[in-house]
């Protein structure tokens, strides 16, 4: 796991921006305004300072898009940002970037790679791993699991 940079450390006012943007995001993407969310998404991942992958704060970000591109089934660019989760992300027991990544693999119909990612989280949580998503996701990667 490498060292993320708090960006609050260096420039508290454009972490402020981001996350406010993130936040009023998440309230038009709770409503289902999934564009109006999207936008107010990039605004913030617009605003994290170079190295981006390196900012704590870019999980966050890059999670939310991940959520609102999946939402418009905009699987591709959902796995993109799914990949950006996972490399951002600080803590190796956070199953959330590898459930996200299994579901939208899933949705691409790349199902081994979805496996892998199931696998991966399961080893970790369990059932649990896969608790508020979709039961037809841990379905199949428990039906796959009796098949091997």
């Amino acid at each position: 796991m490498k060292l993320m940079n708090d960006l609050y450390k260096v420039d508290g006012e454009t972490e402020s921006k981001i996350i406010s943007f993130v936040e009023s995001g998440t309230v038009k993407h709770d409503s289902q305004n999934l564009n109006e969310a999207l936008a107010l998404y990039l605004d913030a991942w617009s605003l994290i300072p170079e190295p981006k992958l390196e900012r704590e704060i870019s999980n966050w970000v890059a999670a939310c898009l991940y959520s609102a591109y999946f939402d418009l089934e905009s699987y591709t660019t959902a796995k993109r940002w799914g990949e950006i989760a996972l490399k951002t992300c600080s803590s190796a027991i956070d199953t959330s970037p590898m459930i996200d990544l299994g579901m939208v693999c899933y949705e691409l119909g790349q199902y081994d790679e979805a496996i892998k990612y199931f696998d991966e989280a399961y080893s970790f949580g369990k059932k649990r791993a896969f608790q508020g998503r979709p039961k037809k996701y841990l379905d199949y990667y428990l039906k796959k699991r009796i098949e091997q």
